[in-house]
């Protein structure tokens, strides 16, 4: 019996209406469709029959707009400016996630115009908030779904690893400080699409060529020359920060408990929320001294991994 059988929830018609092909939106539509085999669609300037390569393992139709929107159950995992035009073609009920709270930063967002016909689900309690007091909008909360994938073989070579886009929210430049502090063996091995403006401005002089890996394979696991680069690592680390966002989970947390590391989280984002307790189920850090006075300690931080790996038990048995 599968999880759709097992919980007799009517199955969800995905649709992906961004631009990004790498992040937390790509992801978190990755794994409600491996998770719980809900189809995805496109919006496409006509309706193919074949389908194409989504990445993950997931695969994807195009449909044109007035095919789309006969669909039953319509579920809009992730929206940007490029597509807020087809949203007064949806049917009301239809479900839309919102994701952190830049996405409705400009007041005029058409998203807020389709407020009353549009079913709200957000993924922190921070967003949730965010939403009933800046915009009188009432969300349901629900935690990231998590599918269980099949790890691949350790890349034994990385001691901590990050594999957050390179990004302003992101805080890389606070990694690859660190990095000048620390011994090579060491030193964080840096993963993911970037951006090119902030590595222009800000990364080139902390010589990010040096450390930054490139892209990993939009596959799980997460492999680079096929080893896995979660697999081997002792310590995950993201320094995210998102303004009126924090606190909860994301995907690059979620993927490091599931292959046993530690998380090295930003003081900012921790003290957000209730999820993450410092010296409990992650560590958190200020900057880069903190980091480089954790990854040249030699601890064991195996209750750590333990606590964190019951946090992640919600997100492999949550139903959307």
């Amino acid at each position: 019996m599968d999880i759709i059988e097992q919980y007799g929830e009517q199955k969800k018609n995905m649709v992906y209406m961004a631009k990004p092909v790498y992040g937390g939106w790509v992801t978190f539509t990755a794994h409600m469709a491996l998770k719980y085999d809900y189809d995805l669609y496109k919006i496409g300037k006509r309706t193919e029959k074949n389908m194409r390569d989504y990445g993950y393992g997931v695969q994807y139709q195009n449909l044109c707009i007035t095919d789309i929107v006969k669909l039953p159950n319509l579920f809009i995992t992730a929206i940007d400016k490029h597509y807020y035009e087809y949203l007064e073609h949806f049917p009301e009920g239809t479900t839309i996630v919102i994701h952190d709270p830049t996405e409705l930063k400009a007041k005029d967002s058409p998203i807020l115009k389709y407020k009353d016909k549009l079913r709200f689900i957000t993924i922190r309690e921070t967003v949730q908030e965010f939403l009933r007091k800046g915009y009188n909008i009432k969300s349901t909360f629900k935690i990231h779904p998590f599918y269980s994938y099949e790890r691949g073989d350790a890349c034994e070579d990385i001691k901590c690893v990050s594999i957050s886009r390179i990004d302003f929210d992101k805080n890389t430049d606070i990694l690859l400080k660190a990095n000048m502090k620390l011994p090579k063996e060491l030193q964080i091995a840096l993963f993911g699409a970037e951006n090119r403006l902030y590595v222009h401005h800000k990364l080139q002089q902390l010589n990010i060529g040096e450390h930054w890996k490139g892209k990993f394979k939009k596959s799980y696991p997460l492999v680079h020359e096929d080893k896995d680069i979660l697999r081997g690592a002792k310590y995950m680390i993201d320094m995210s920060t998102i303004k009126n966002d924090g606190g909860g989970t994301q995907y690059t947390f979620l993927e490091a408990i599931y292959n046993g590391c530690v998380l090295i989280l930003n003081e900012d984002w921790v003290k957000k929320g209730t999820t993450f307790i410092d010296g409990i189920n992650c560590i958190s850090v200020k900057g880069e001294d903190d980091i480089v006075k954790i990854l040249t300690e030699d601890k064991d931080h195996s209750k750590i991994i333990i606590e964190s790996q019951k946090l992640l038990k919600r997100h492999i048995d949550v139903l959307w």
